[in-house]
C-alpha cells in the first residue's frame, strides 16, 4: 500500500491556493505585457511608416541633379529649386510638420546639409548628428539600403528618424533622404496607457503581493534549489548536492535527481574515456590528452575560474581535437610541412569537432576549447578570427598548456623543443599569440612543475 501524504503537504493544495492569491499578479503581469507589446507595435508601425515616407520620397530625387548640386555648393540655382520643389512635395504629401532634407559627407558625428524643403539652409552648412542617427545613417549610406532609428532625444525635442539613401541613375548613393516626426505626441499617449494599466492593475495586485508572496515564497524554495541542481547538471555538474528539506514531492524529486546524477556521472566518464581512447589510438600518443588536461587545470588553479569553467576546460583538453578524427591519416601524418590545400583541411577540424559534440548535450561543455583552441589573442587565428576577451576564458588557457605540450614532445615534422625554449616561446607570444594574463600566470609555475606536468625530462 502507497503512503499518502496529507493534504496540507501536497504540493498541488499548496500550488492551489498560492496561484489563487497570485491571480491579481497575473492580471498585473498580462496587463503590463500587452502594454509593452501594443507600444512595441506602434513603434515599429510609426518607424515603418516614416520608412517607406523616406522610400518612397528618394525615388522622386533626381540622384544625379542632386549630385551636381551638390558639387555647385549653391542654393539660388534651377536645379537646387527643382530638388527642394520634390522636397517640399513630399512634405505636404505626407502633412509632416517638420522639413525634408538630404544629407550628405557624413563623418562620425557631423554630416552636411544637402536640400531642404524649406530653403532656409545653405548647402554645405555643417549639422551635428545624435548619436542615435550616425549608425543608422552610416548603414544607409554604406550599404545603400534604407533605415529608421529608435525613439531619441535631442536639444530640439524628441524624434524618430528614417532614412534612404538617394542614389543616382548608376546606382550610386550620394546623400541621404531624411524624414522626421516628432514624437512628443506619441510619448504622451504611451505614459496615458500605462497610467491606467497600472491603475486597473492595482487593486488585484495587491492582495496577491501581501499574501501569495508569502505563501510562493515558501513553496517555491525547494523548487528552485532542484533548479539549481538540475540546471549543474545540464552543465556537466554532476557532483552538485542540494539538501531539500521538504517532506512533500519536491523532497521525493530531490533525491531522484541525486540518483540521476550519479548515473550520468558514471555515463559521462565512460562516454568520455571511450572518446579519449579512440582519439589517442587514432595517433595520439596513450595518456598525452590525459596529461593536457591535468595540465590544464593546474594552470587554472591560479586563475580566477569558476568550477563550471575548471570542468569545462577539463572535458575540453580531452576532448579539444575530436574533430581531427575527419582529417585524412596522411594529412595528419605527413613529415614535412603541410602545403596550403592541407593546412585548409586541418584548420577545419575545430569547425567539425564542434558538429560532432554539439549533438551530445553531455559534452557541449567542451564546446568551448573544441571551437576556439587555435584562435589568438590579436585575431589572426581560427577558424573565426576571434580577438582578446572574445575568445573564451578556457580556451586561452588550454591555448598555452596546448602550446607547451606541442612544442615539448616530438611531432612527425619536427622534433621535441626543450622546455625552457618553450616558456620562453610562450613568453613572447603574450599579446600576439596568447592572452597576456594567462602566460603571466603560466610563466610563475616554476619550470620543474611544468616538467612534471607535461612529462618532460628536463627544463633546459
Amino acid at each position: 500500500m502507497k503512503a499518502r501524504l496529507p493534504i496540507w503537504r501536497r504540493l498541488a493544495w499548496r500550488l492551489g491556493a498560492s496561484f489563487l492569491l497570485l491571480a491579481g499578479v497575473g492580471i498585473f503581469v498580462s496587463g503590463f505585457l500587452q502594454y509593452h507589446a501594443q507600444e512595441r507595435l506602434t513603434r515599429e508601425s510609426l518607424g515603418s511608416l516614416l520608412l517607406n515616407i523616406a522610400r518612397t520620397g528618394a525615388l522622386l530625387v533626381d540622384g544625379d541633379l542632386h549630385h551636381a548640386v551638390v558639387t555647385g555648393g549653391r542654393k539660388d540655382t534651377p536645379d537646387y529649386e527643382r530638388l527642394r520643389a520634390q522636397l517640399a512635395r513630399i512634405q505636404e504629401t505626407n502633412r509632416l510638420g517638420d522639413a525634408v532634407y538630404t544629407l550628405t559627407d557624413v563623418s562620425g558625428a557631423m554630416a552636411r546639409f544637402a536640400v531642404v524643403s524649406n530653403g532656409l539652409v545653405p548647402v554645405g552648412f555643417e549639422y551635428r548628428l545624435a548619436p542615435e542617427i550616425q549608425p543608422v545613417l552610416q548603414r544607409v549610406l554604406s550599404a545603400g539600403v534604407p533605415g529608421y532609428t529608435g525613439i531619441y532625444r535631442s536639444t530640439s525635442g524628441t524624434w524618430i528618424t528614417a532614412f534612404a539613401p538617394v542614389k543616382t541613375s548608376a546606382g550610386q548613393t550620394v546623400a541621404a533622404l531624411d524624414v522626421d516626426f516628432r514624437a512628443d505626441v506619441y510619448l504622451a499617449e504611451r505614459a496615458a496607457a500605462r497610467r491606467r494599466v497600472l491603475l486597473h492593475a492595482a487593486a488585484a495586485a495587491v492582495l496577491a503581493l501581501v499574501a501569495g508572496v508569502l505563501m510562493a515564497r515558501h513553496i517555491t524554495r525547494p523548487v528552485g534549489e532542484l533548479v539549481e541542481l538540475a540546471r549543474g547538471i545540464v552543465e556537466g555538474q554532476f557532483s552538485a548536492r542540494v539538501r531539500v528539506r521538504a517532506r512533500d514531492e519536491m523532497g521525493l524529486l530531490g533525491s531522484v535527481l541525486h540518483l540521476m546524477a550519479e548515473r550520468l556521472s558514471v555515463s559521462h566518464r565512460s562516454m568520455t574515456d571511450v572518446l579519449v581512447r579512440a582519439l589517442e589510438a587514432h595517433g595520439g600518443e596513450s595518456g598525452a590528452l590525459r596529461r593536457l588536461a591535468t595540465a590544464s587545470l593546474a594552470l587554472a588553479e591560479r586563475l580566477e575560474l569558476t568550477p563550471v569553467q575548471r570542468e569545462a576546460l577539463e572535458l575540453g583538453a580531452l576532448l579539444h581535437d575530436v574533430g581531427e578524427i575527419r582529417v585524412p591519416d596522411a594529412v595528419l601524418g605527413k613529415p614535412g610541412a603541410l602545403d596550403q590545400a592541407e593546412l585548409r583541411i586541418l584548420r577545419e577540424h575545430p569547425r567539425w569537432g564542434v558538429e560532432i559534440l554539439e549533438a551530445v548535450p553531455l559534452l557541449t561543455p567542451a564546446l568551448d576549447v573544441v571551437a576556439n583552441h587555435h584562435e589568438r589573442w590579436d585575431g589572426s587565428g581560427y577558424p573565426h578570427g576571434l580577438k582578446a576577451s572574445a575568445i573564451p576564458l578556457t580556451a586561452r588557457v588550454f591555448a598555452v598548456v596546448d602550446t607547451l605540450e606541442a612544442m615539448t614532445h616530438a611531432r612527425p615534422h619536427r622534433p621535441a623543443l626543450a622546455l625552457g625554449k618553450a616558456l620562453e616561446a610562450v613568453g613572447g607570444g603574450a599579446g600576439r599569440e596568447y592572452d597576456p594574463h594567462v602566460v603571466e600566470v603560466a610563466l610563475a609555475i616554476p619550470p620543474e612543475r611544468w616538467a612534471e606536468l607535461l612529462g618532460v625530462g628536463g627544463t633546459m
